[in-house]
């Protein structure tokens, strides 16, 4: 599993390697929606997914597999802190105060886990 790292602002872009593949995640805090989004890009900043929200927890990528250029593994919110009250929203500050982490999780691992687990 790769952290991805998140800064403390409200849109930005983040040089990621996914797969051995180099990509751009550009994140967007929402504001009046109270909930963050991201769109996956190719490293010349061509999008390939635009708009996906960010919800705790949930494979991002897997309505999009289909798409070329996707990466095969899995984009993840994953909550670090399960003592946390309200772990079902993310809020603006929550992925730099530690509360969430964003995660890419490579195809080989996460057909682990679902060896694992049948």
């Amino acid at each position: 599993m790769q952290s991805i790292s998140m800064i403390d602002a409200n849109d930005f872009v983040e040089a990621v390697t996914l797969d051995g593949t180099p990509f751009k995640l550009h994140f967007m805090w929402n504001d009046k929606g109270k909930q963050w989004y991201f769109d996956l890009r190719d490293y010349q900043n061509n999008d390939i997914i635009r708009g996906v929200s960010i919800a705790p927890n949930f494979p991002l990528l897997s309505l999009q597999r289909r798409q070329k250029d996707v990466p095969r593994g899995e984009l993840m919110a994953v909550v670090v802190n399960q003592e946390e009250s309200d772990n079902q929203v993310i809020g603006r500050n929550d992925f730099v105060n530690g509360k969430f982490t964003f995660v890419f999780v490579p195809e080989s691992e996460l057909n682990a886990i679902i060896q694992a687990n049948v």
